[in-house]
């Protein structure tokens, strides 16, 4: 429960709620595990479930991992300098599912462009559209857009153009769910340093994880706010 309660999952009606006098725990090389404090014993599948789990992903930036005296893994979290023993990665775990995969195919008729983009940045990359200003072409512009990609609608009509760019600027005002989304949302709760994008957490580009850049950008910070407090105080 302990680690269900760092990642503010602690009062709800989900499956995956630990019974009381359990904890789940994770070993140095991402499985999950659960202890139940009761029998004084371990076990790989969740107690409720049935189903055994593993870490998804690299730690957040600004986190490692190390191990004590005893052997057991702890996580450091030098960006607002304290230890836990608790995976800050426990809230995005998935089932390890040891069955064949089943040949359904990931996408149907039903999909939207939005579904097959989820949790992808484009940032960065220039995606040129035809037709773009109706149809297949327009929600393939905008659902490119929405995820950060610099598009290039090539319309016949230059008004009916600027009529879907307004369309799909106007659309832009979503941008502030994935900001709601972290502030506000309990299986984040106590978590940090991790990259979200549409809602979905995604691996940051090299150059936001470069130290180099952030030591830049922290000067540069801190030179344009020295030259606003000056221009005040003058």
């Amino acid at each position: 429960m302990a680690a269900l309660r760092y990642a503010g999952l602690d009062d709800t009606d989900s499956e995956d709620e630990l019974p009381p006098g359990w904890e789940q725990r994770t070993t140095k090389d991402g499985w999950v595990y659960y202890a139940n404090h009761t029998e004084e014993k371990t076990q790989w599948e969740h107690p409720k479930t049935g189903k055994r789990k593993r870490i998804a992903g690299d730690l957040p930036y600004g986190w490692e991992q190390e191990t004590d005296e005893n052997g057991q893994v702890f996580f450091v979290d030098h960006i607002n300098k304290r230890t836990t023993y608790l995976d800050p990665r426990l809230a995005f775990t998935v089932d390890d599912n040891p069955t064949k995969p089943t040949s359904r195919q990931r996408y149907d008729s039903s999909t939207t462009a939005m579904e097959i983009l989820q949790g992808r940045d484009f940032t960065g990359q220039v995606v040129v559209v035809t037709g773009a200003n109706s149809g297949i072409g327009f929600e393939t512009a905008k659902s490119f857009a929405l995820h950060g990609a610099h598009v290039i609608l090539a319309c016949r009509n230059m008004t009916r153009a600027n009529e879907a760019v307004s369309r799909i600027l106007g659309e832009w005002q979503q941008g502030a769910a994935t900001t709601v989304y972290c502030a506000a949302a309990p299986e984040l709760e106590g978590l940090g340093g991790m990259y979200f994008n549409n809602c979905c957490r995604c691996v940051p580009s090299p150059e936001a994880q470069s130290e180099d850049t952030a030591r830049a950008l922290w000067v540069l910070s801190e030179r344009l706010i020295q030259e606003a407090l000056g221009s005040q105080s003058g």
